[in-house]
This record gives C-alpha cells, structure tokens and sequence, in this order.
C-alpha cells in the first residue's frame, strides 16, 4: 500500500523495542515497589492505543482507487508521476494515463513509528511487573507454570495474528466495495488495517480488568517466604537480598524514590555471572526470534512460492503450536519435576545444541522463479540480469514504473503483459493473448501463446516434500527454542535476590533488545533487500522489491 522496502518495515517493527527500552529502566525501578497491576494495565491500555494509531492511515489517507486497463503490447500503461515523488515525500499520486490511480502514501511513515513506540511503552510493564507480579504471588515450585502460560499467551498472540491476519490479507482494503479483480493480482491491496484495529480495541477493554486487580493476591506472605537470597556470594548481593527498603525513597522522604540506590541495583546485577551470560544468551536467541517473526511469513512466501495469505497462516501455525507448545512444555516439565536451580541451568545449554542441529532447515533452498530478464533469458536470446526490453516486445512502449506481472504458458513470470508482448485480452477477463515474447513450449520462438495476471505459481519449491521437511524441522526449532525460553526466564528470576526481580527483569529486557530485538528485523530486513533480484520503479524511483534470489 505504502511502498515500504523490507528496512523499513523492520525499522518499524524495531520502534516497539525502541519503546520499550526507553521505558524499561524507569518502570521497573519504580513499578518494583508500586502498585504493579495498575503499571500493567495502562501499560495494556497503551498497546490498544498503538493498534488504534497503526490503522490510522487507512482511514486519513485519500482513497485507494485503481482501473483495470489492458496495458497491452501498443496500447500500454503510461505513468505520469506528480512532482513530489512517492520514495521522498510519502505523498505523491501516481497517475496512469489509462485512469488507474494509485495513491502511494498520503500520510508520513511516522504514523507506524509512532505506533509501534507506543506499544512499546506500553508492553514494558506488560513483561517484566506482570512476569514478576505473577512469580510474588503464587509458590516457587508453581511460577514455572503460571508464568509460562503468561509467555505462551504472548506466542499464541502472533501465532492467531499472523492466521486472522493473513485471512485479512485476502479481504479488499475496502471490504464493502466489490471488486473485479483476486487477491493475485498486483493492483490489489489487503485489509493490513483491519488486524491492527480489532486488536487495539481489545486492548483497551482487556485493560479494565487488569486494573481492578489487587496490589497483593491473598496468600502472598506465605509465598515469599525464604526466597531469591541463595545465589549471592558478595557482600553488596547480600545486603541487597537483606535490605527490603532498598530503592524505595530518593531522600529519606517517604513516597519518593531513591535513586541514588540505582546504580548499585546496576551494579549488582551485572556482578552476577548467571544473570548476564543468560541474557546476553537470550539477546542472541532474539536476533533471529524478531527477524522471524517479522519476516518469517515472507521467508516462507519467497522460497516455497506461497501465497502472502498462505505463507502467512502457515508460518502462524507453526508459530502457534511450536513456540507456544515449547514455553508450556518448558514451563511445566520445571513445574512438574520441581527442578532445581543447577538442572534448569543445565537445561540452558542443552536446547540450544538441538536447536543447532534443526536450524539445518534455513539450508533448504530452491530455484529461483524464472523471471524473464532477470533471472533467464527471453527467448529470443536477449541477455538476463534487469533488461526488460526484448526484441518481442521492442515496439510496444512498455513503462517499467507500471508492474503487472503476468505468468506466461512457459511458466515464465513477465514484468507485465505489455512486456510479454501480449497484444489482446482474452474472455476472461485475466488472461491475454498473442503474447510473442511467451513459448508454449521454452525455447521455441516460433509458437505465440497466452500469459495470466499474477506471478506463476508453483514457483520454488511448492508446498510439496521439501516445504513439509522444513515445516517439520522449524516446528521442531520453534519447540525446543521456547522450551529453553522457558528455563532462562527460571534462571533469571531465581539469580537475584527477591525484591530485585522487577528491576532485573528490565535490566534483562533491556540487555536482549539492545542487542536482539532492535538489530534483528533490520538484519532481516536488510537481507531481504540486498538480495532482491529485481525492484519495482514507481515514478523512475525504487518501489517494492518485485523478485528476490531465493
């Protein structure tokens, strides 16, 4: 819809963690001692705001509107870009002479950014005050459990958006209108705002109850007894677990904080050996956990040749039962067996090595689509590798800013039907004729034949054998990736003294998305990008990436 390039929707996914880092240190310093549902819940509040923000632009920018033209061999699409161009200002039209009118973005990209820092804000207290609010109120042998369906909450999350989400993708960005055109064509464009709405909303209503909760639940002072003091072997760790006033005022006011105990709450923490080696372990697990769940769905839809909406409810099943299967698998084999301290360590290391051997299915590869002038050849000879122009189709006056591919008889996807050299439409209605740059059969460039809107399908390597290998071994990956999530988060909490579990939680979080969650979609992102095979122009500048080397 916006034309963004795989940087910048990783730009944009990272301005969550951004947000959250910023806030983190406060909120967990201060919310440790506060009352810790009510920091929960106008942190949930928050996230509902962001959702509503993110599906702004649907609604104040002006209306998509396209119009099926036939952009055939001599009668092609003619762009006639405004002087402000789309990549620049994120405001300009783009006119086709043919009547077809795509707005590219009427509102500024910080409309996303600004979204995803305020759900960033807001998810800060979500996954450290509500982790530790839920391990303070209920026995040591039980937080296992308890906290490990908390996180399988936040995996089945993503694992149900990417499934409604990819189902989104396949309504029309304007639900009531009825169009004349399928979700394969490149002039559709998907309800992306509808999940974005829906879940801010939730938002909001979810964080009503969250906020009549309780400062303590019943019960509490028996769970705390004799807890988090045991992993100490320096004095100022030990005062630390002792001074049970330590933190909670600025002066010697009451009500105020006090921050001059906060660079010896640092100080502890990064004196504790198990505390930073588990999360600086975690921050590398994230790198790709963030790129994955940013542009896993899209992985998939590049190298098996999926559908976006396929590539998407497949990724989000598999990120639904794997991931969300391993945390409570995690959680409850430590719950179950009652695991101490040194076997959870243990556990820390001994999933990543299977994982190692898993993350063999990242080695599946398969052929590239074959593209005709970038990755194969015309038939007519003329050389691949981003030169359109072919001797079939050299008098057509094709425009490289208007990208329609079509998908030849040959199984050749071409950059459009007027540079397939198709000079007739067929019956119907997405199907062309007399193409002279199509073979019906590779090669031959005596016999004209016809193309169909879309990319070919069955590009890749299909949802056949080896799609269902990596969709075993990444279910696999996911398992026992989350089964450890599970153990860290054990280790992290038992590592410190009690009333330093919120702020180390955030000290944690912190740590994993300087080094993980911020980098890791731009990482992605940025090899999606270097690896695209061929970019879309829109007024004559990059647009979307059209064709990636899988």
């Amino acid at each position: 819809r916006f034309d963004l390039s795989s940087t910048e929707s990783g730009l944009i996914a990272s301005c969550y963690d951004i947000g959250a880092c910023v806030a983190i240190l406060s909120v967990t310093y201060i919310g440790a001692h506060g009352h810790k549902p009510l920091w929960v819940g106008w942190g949930v509040f928050l996230i509902g705001v962001s959702g509503i923000l993110f599906s702004l632009p649907h609604f104040t920018a002006p209306m998509y509107t396209y119009t099926l033209t036939n952009n055939t061999c001599g009668a092609s699409e003619i762009a006639e870009c405004s002087v402000n161009s789309a990549r620049s200002h994120r405001y300009a039209m783009l006119i086709l002479s043919t009547g077809r009118t795509l707005q590219t973005c009427p509102v500024k990209l910080w409309f996303f950014y600004l979204a995803f820092i305020i759900a960033g804000f807001g998810g800060a207290p979500l996954y450290s005050l509500g982790i530790t609010y839920m391990d303070e109120n209920v026995g040591q042998r039980f937080s296992s459990w308890y906290i490990g369906i908390l996180v399988t909450g936040s995996i089945i999350g993503p694992g149900i958006g990417f499934l409604v989400g990819g189902a989104f993708l396949g309504v029309y960005t304007y639900p009531e209108e009825q169009v004349a055109i399928l979700d394969s064509n490149e002039a559709w464009v998907g309800a992306w705002w509808m999940g974005a709405l829906i879940v801010g909303c939730i938002g909001v209503l979810s964080s009503l109850p969250i906020l009549m909760l309780p400062r303590t639940l019943p019960g509490t002072h028996h769970h705390r007894q004799n807890r988090g003091q045991d992993m100490y072997d320096d004095a100022l760790g030990r005062k630390v677990a002792g001074d049970k006033d330590f933190g909670k005022s600025i002066t010697n006011h009451h009500r105020v904080y006090r921050y001059r105990d906060f660079p010896k709450c640092v100080l502890v923490l990064l004196r504790n050996p198990v505390f930073v080696l588990v999360s600086i372990a975690g921050a590398v697990d994230s790198i790709l956990i963030s790129g994955l769940a940013t542009f896993g769905a899209k992985y998939i839809e590049t190298i098996f040749g999926l559908s976006a909406t396929d590539a998407g409810i497949a990724f989000g099943a598999l990120a639904l039962v794997g991931a969300a299967g391993g945390q409570l698998l995690g959680g409850g084999l430590i719950t179950k067996f009652n695991i101490r301290m040194t076997w959870i360590l243990r556990m820390t290391y001994m999933a990543p090595v299977v994982t190692w051997f898993l993350s063999a299915g990242f080695i599946i590869s398969c052929s590239d689509i074959l593209f005709a002038g970038v990755s194969t050849q015309y038939h007519d000879a003329s050389p691949s590798g981003g030169s359109f122009v072919s001797t079939c189709n050299l008098n057509c006056g094709c425009d490289l800013n208007v990208y329609k591919p079509v998908c030849g008889a040959d199984g050749i996807t071409y950059y459009s039907a007027c540079f397939a050299g198709c000079s007739a439409v067929g019956t119907a209605g997405n199907t062309y004729e007399n193409c002279t740059c199509v073979s019906a059969t590779t090669g031959v460039a005596t016999n004209i034949s016809s193309a169909t809107t879309g990319v070919c399908s069955g590009s890749g390597c299909g949802a056949g054998g080896m799609f269902a290998l990596f969709c075993i071994l990444m279910f696999l990956f996911m398992v026992f990736t989350f089964l450890n999530e599970a153990s860290a988060l054990q280790a992290s909490l038992r590592c410190v003294a009690f009333n330093q579990r919120s702020f180390a939680i955030g000290v944690q979080w912190l740590i994993i998305r300087l080094i993980g969650t911020i980098p890791g979609p731009l990482i992605i992102g940025a090899v999606f990008d270097r690896n695209c095979a061929q970019w879309s122009l829109n007024c004559g500048e990059k647009g979307s990436c059209s064709t990636y080397n899988s």
